[in-house]
């Protein structure tokens, strides 16, 4: 079963900490420091396999606190999702920091694609996101 990284915290500014109670695979990735985190019980199973996606980050001129009191990651995910013409659920937070306001994120591939056909939708996001 798949098993999504656990959800952001705006306190922490990164995905939350794993709570040990989704059981086998829960999971965190903390860009900025760059580690992926599991919990494993005896007898699991975990298995990592690439996904075609877009890795980007963009500069906002704000400061944390403005960009969190007006909606954080959710209202910067759908109003980017909107942009781009494509369903929120693909984009995922990794990291949010200083430098005015830094976010990391990456578009993701429909789940259903093959391949080639996440190529070439991702090449159309790409090519939107540059213009």
């Amino acid at each position: 079963m798949k098993k999504s990284y656990t959800p952001w915290d705006d306190d922490l500014g990164r995905a939350g900490p794993l709570t040990k109670t989704s059981g086998c695979g829960e999971n965190r990735f903390v860009g900025v420091e760059n580690f992926l985190e599991f919990y494993i019980e005896p007898g699991c199973l975990i298995e990592v396999k690439p996904k075609d996606a877009i890795m980007t980050k963009v500069r906002m001129d704000w400061t944390m606190a403005e960009f969190y009191s007006s909606g954080g990651t959710t209202r910067f995910v759908d109003r980017l999702a909107a942009s781009l013409g494509i369903d929120s659920y693909r984009i995922k937070t990794v990291a949010v920091y200083t430098g005015s306001v830094v976010v990391d994120f990456v578009i993701e591939s429909e789940e259903n694609e093959t391949r080639e056909e996440a190529e070439a939708s991702l090449a159309i996001v790409k090519t939107v996101l540059i213009e």
